[in-house]
């Protein structure tokens, strides 16, 4: 018996009947997970892009500052942090809130004439000085008073840094700690407009 082009033996063929696509093989279980894939993905996707509601505290908004502040400290081993970051007040009182991708609140940080503290999580932490603060939150002591003035354009010194303000009409900061005494560190700052 001669078997016509392209039928193999043993398997029935109907007239005009083909076979369903692939995408038609797909199991209910399967849909089902890649339905619950594609619904986990948008949730973080929407999550990732959503602006978290953050609020001034008792600061006017020309001493509020935000954006993204990314730290390295050439330490060994090397360190480096990044977060979002919201900044208000001067160098006597304020508050630095960092936040991650999602825009959950990492780190809080507070200061004001006899008071540095630390809110991280649930866990409230009281500190001697502004330095160990900074310190504690960011991995590296900061000027912190200075860098009021940096983003504000004054070009005021702090010991063993420099700032490099050419770039601040664009909203870039970059400044760096010499190695002289302790481990170099970059900061820069990137506000947002």
């Amino acid at each position: 018996m001669a078997q016509s082009a392209g039928r193999q033996p043993g398997k029935r063929h109907l007239a005009g009947h083909h076979a369903p696509p692939a995408w038609h093989a797909v199991s209910l279980h399967g849909g089902l997970a890649s339905l619950r894939w594609l619904c986990l993905i948008a949730i973080i996707f929407i999550a990732g892009c959503a602006t978290p509601i953050r609020t001034t505290g008792t600061f006017d908004a020309k001493n509020h500052w935000q954006g993204r502040i990314a730290i390295k400290v050439m330490g060994t081993p090397p360190q480096a942090f990044s977060a979002d970051f919201e900044l208000d007040g001067h160098g006597e009182a304020g508050t630095l809130a960092l936040f991650s991708p999602l825009g959950t609140t990492v780190a809080q940080m507070q200061w004001a004439p006899g008071l540095a503290q630390l809110r991280n999580g649930g866990e409230l932490r009281n500190f001697d000085s502004l330095s160990a603060l900074a310190q504690q939150a960011t991995g590296t002591e900061l000027p912190v008073a200075a860098l009021f003035d940096w983003l504000r354009g004054t070009a005021t010194p702090a010991p063993g840094w420099e700032a490099d303000l050419g770039q601040l009409p664009e909203g870039r900061l970059l400044a760096r700690r010499n190695a002289d005494s302790a481990p170099a560190v970059e900061l820069r700052i990137l506000l947002e407009r």
